[in-house]
């Protein structure tokens, strides 16, 4: 073993002692600037923060210190301090904060100090001032005193009191409703209609036919409101090339005395109905249409030409479709075009490429048609023939709606994102669809309907935008009353400043549970009771789910409504 050398390491420790007691020496620590603040997000001045839980950064040039023992330091107004923390080696101080209510002032104040810079410079004081988002107060396309009085009746009330509404069972009724005035005494305040068999009505089915507005206007007289909307059905395969042939020109003034009409049996008419195959359409185009204007389509013998045909409400061009009875009816006799308060000015004889049965030949869920929504609105394509001409149709039929002075809650492509629909493609071609239908809707003067949007959760990108939409929806199924004020309160905060609505539901919370645990809808509208497959029952709001929603003094029933005049 080595021997040690001590007086070498006696020498060493001798040396290290000196120097380390020598207070000649200077110690140079380089100067450091206090942190110079760069920006905040949000911004100060910003208007339209969304609510509940926000994120201040408070952003410096260098990176900062903050002790969380001097939380208590930093004011807040206008809502919750939660906490302050700087993540990690960085220049920007987090504060959380919860801010419930909207149109809120709001101002965060740090002081001198609080936040450190190196060798613990004193960052200057910061003031940041922003609100919360203020709910929309102007309709975006409605401009109806009817319509208006209804937006501004849903503001006033929202997250103060909620909305009853019941939907119509399978399309043009009231039924449901009354089931639940049966129930509970009362009316729900809603009744939400849909025009899923538009083909049909279309084509003049004697069991259904939108023209007769009369479940829509008998509801709304007796103080209701009326929402709608539109299982779009759509041919299940391509259609060929439409044609059109005018068949008669002129001008026949209808008037209101039923006097005038226009008589096609002569023999070149009935040369032109020997043509005529079963599946086209006989359109009779008019102009000068007056309030509750009627057409009429009948037979030789001045009977109806099928049933429904009779006398039916008008507001522009309308149309027959030739089945085999039509077909033999005009071959053999001709056919009269008659009604009120309107001018004809043309008859085509128009085929829309195929001949469809409505009741079996359309589809809405995108399993089971060809019809690609990112063609509908693709000039030259099938799918923009039949896009076009069923917004047509449609906006025939609501503007019986709005000569009758109804306002509507007009809730088109619902579920989009779910893609269960056709019209569920994809973000892109769903947001050219509906504001597709929202422009031709205002060109065409339907100045009555508030449009909702129903979000299926996570799906900003399909958001139309807020020049599109009046109120935000939500379809709930299945779910306890948790699972639903997590919805609520999702979409309340990232869509802040538009109402929220529980636009469709089923089995879901009671709400009086609901309401309790913060979920404020605007209304809420349980689905109509049907069947399974196998014939059992389904039920989405039994008597006792009603009957607890009822008896809350924050829901609103039909009774309880103020008039809309």
């Amino acid at each position: 073993m080595k021997k040690l050398n001590i007086k070498w390491m006696l020498s060493l420790i001798a040396a290290f002692t000196f120097a380390s007691c020598d207070t000649d020496v200077d110690h140079d620590i380089p100067a450091v600037d206090a942190p110079v603040l760069v920006s905040t997000t949000p911004e100060s001045g910003a208007a339209k923060v969304k609510t509940g839980e926000i994120t201040i950064e408070v952003k410096y040039d260098k990176n900062i210190f903050f002790a969380t023992d001097n939380l208590s330091e930093i004011k807040f107004t206008g809502g919750e301090l939660i906490s302050a923390d700087v993540l990690g080696a960085s220049n920007i101080l987090t504060v959380k904060v919860n801010v419930p209510g909207r149109e809120t002032a709001c101002s965060l104040s740090i002081p001198e100090g609080i936040v450190t810079g190196p060798n613990q410079m004193p960052a200057p004081a910061v003031s940041v001032q922003f609100s919360t988002v203020a709910l929309d107060k102007t309709l975006v396309a409605a401009t109806s005193a009817k319509a208006v009085k209804l937006y501004n009746y849903l503001l006033d009330n929202f997250e103060t009191k909620t909305l009853s509404a019941m939907m119509a069972n399978v399309a043009w009724n009231t039924e449901m409703s009354e089931k639940v005035y049966g129930w509970t005494g009362k009316y729900p305040a809603i009744n939400c209609f849909d025009y899923v068999h538009l083909p049909a009505s279309v084509a003049g089915a004697d069991w259904i036919n939108y023209g007769d507005i009369t479940p829509v206007k008998d509801w709304s007289d007796k103080g209701g409101i009326v929402a709608a909307m539109w299982h779009w059905n759509v041919p299940k395969k391509a259609v060929g090339e439409a044609s059109s042939t005018q068949i008669w020109e002129g001008e026949t003034v209808m008037p209101g005395d039923w006097s005038g009409n226009v008589q096609m049996t002569d023999d070149a008419a009935k040369a032109v109905f020997a043509d005529a195959q079963v599946g086209q359409v006989i359109r009779v185009a008019v102009k000068d249409v007056a309030a509750g204007a009627q057409g009429s389509f009948k037979n030789s013998g001045w009977s109806e030409i099928a049933s429904g045909t009779d006398y039916f409400d008008i507001s522009g061009d309308y149309t027959l479709v030739i089945t085999e009875d039509v077909l033999k009816s005009l071959q053999e006799g001709g056919l009269i075009i008659g009604g009120h308060d309107y001018t004809a000015v043309a008859v085509y004889l128009e085929n829309n490429g195929t001949a469809l049965d409505p009741n079996k030949d359309y589809a809405f869920y995108k399993a089971d048609t060809e019809f690609d929504a990112a063609n509908a609105t693709v000039e030259g394509t099938w799918e923009n023939k039949v896009f076009t001409e069923d917004l047509k149709n449609a906006a025939a039929y609501l503007k019986l709606l709005r000569d009758a002075d109804i306002p509507v809650l007009w809730r088109p492509f619902h579920e989009a994102a779910g893609g269960w629909f056709w019209w569920g493609k994809d973000a892109a071609s769903f947001k050219s669809l509906w504001i597709a239908m929202f422009n031709y809707f205002k060109t065409e003067g339907l100045d009555n309907l508030i449009w909702v949007w129903t979000t299926e959760g996570n799906d900003a990108d399909w958001y139309p935008g807020d020049q599109y939409v009046d109120i935000v929806g939500r379809d709930v199924y299945n779910k306890e009353t948790a699972d639903c004020v997590s919805e609520y309160t999702s979409i309340a905060e990232n869509y802040g400043n538009k109402i929220v609505s529980l636009s469709e539901c089923g089995t879901v919370g009671l709400i009086s549970e609901q309401w309790a645990s913060g979920a404020r809808w605007s209304w809420f509208m349980p689905w109509y009771d049907g069947t399974n497959e196998d014939g059992s029952p389904v039920v989405h709001a039994d008597e006792a789910w009603w009957k607890d929603a009822m008896s809350q003094e924050f829901v609103v029933s039909r009774e309880d409504l103020p008039s809309m005049e």
